[in-house]
């Protein structure tokens, strides 16, 4: 980490900034949680569904709103533009993850999903499994970032291999709505479906992406 970089970190004139950064990222885990939460439910009992994309919704709203503050905060503080871009940079990747978990919600609530296949229903089970270990993953190498440049970009890393899972995953559950059976989907709950999987997808990608963020800052930095 530079030096420039470590003393605005511990700076206490921007320690209002690095709290605002933690109270994001814990958002955005919760909406990632609440996703997987609402995938179980709507495998077994569709009535729970609405209140789970309720929640994730609120997080995202909130984790949105707590961007915009701290981008106008970033601008007010003592920091190099360079260095100020890669902290905007870096919580707008982080609010991507936030938003498409809400997308992946919006999709969920419309779809008879608990009317797909079983083999269906697990992979996105498993998907969101995965989905969750990876934003923890991300938001520990974040919060490691001003701490230890090295260990930030070792968890880097293991959210990459992470994606990478949830590829294979993605790959499974795209053959299998293109095999199986939908007697109970219309095409266009059939389009929808397959959309889903691809909102998933995307969480682990913007994972992926923020932690690449992370790993060029603390490369050009260490």
């Amino acid at each position: 980490m530079s030096k420039r970089l470590k003393s605005w970190f511990g700076d206490s004139r921007n320690k209002i900034v690095l709290d605002m950064v933690r109270e994001h990222l814990q958002l955005t885990k919760s909406a990632v949680h609440a996703l997987s939460g609402m995938v179980s439910a709507a495998s077994v009992d569709p009535s729970e569904k609405r209140k789970l994309y309720d929640d994730i919704s609120d997080f995202e709203m909130k984790a949105d709103e707590l961007r915009r503050e701290m981008i106008v905060k970033l601008t007010e503080g003592d920091i190099s533009p360079s260095e100020r871009e890669d902290m905007m940079e870096l919580v707008r990747a982080v609010d991507w993850v936030a938003d498409w978990s809400r997308e992946a919600g919006r999709i969920l609530i419309i779809i008879p999903f608990e009317k797909s296949p079983e083999e269906v229903r697990q992979k996105a089970l498993e998907m969101s499994r995965v989905i969750i270990r990876s934003v923890d993953t991300l938001a520990e190498c974040v919060n490691i970032l001003s701490e230890d440049g090295l260990k930030a970009l070792a968890l880097a890393d293991q959210v990459e291999l992470l994606e990478e899972d949830i590829d294979e995953l993605y790959s499974q559950a795209r053959m299998s709505i293109a095999t199986l059976e939908f007697p109970e989907f219309s095409r266009g709950a059939l389009i929808l479906l397959n959309e889903f999987f691809d909102a998933l997808e995307t969480v682990a990608d913007w994972c992926e992406n923020t932690v690449d963020i992370v790993r060029a800052i603390s490369v050009r930095n260490l």
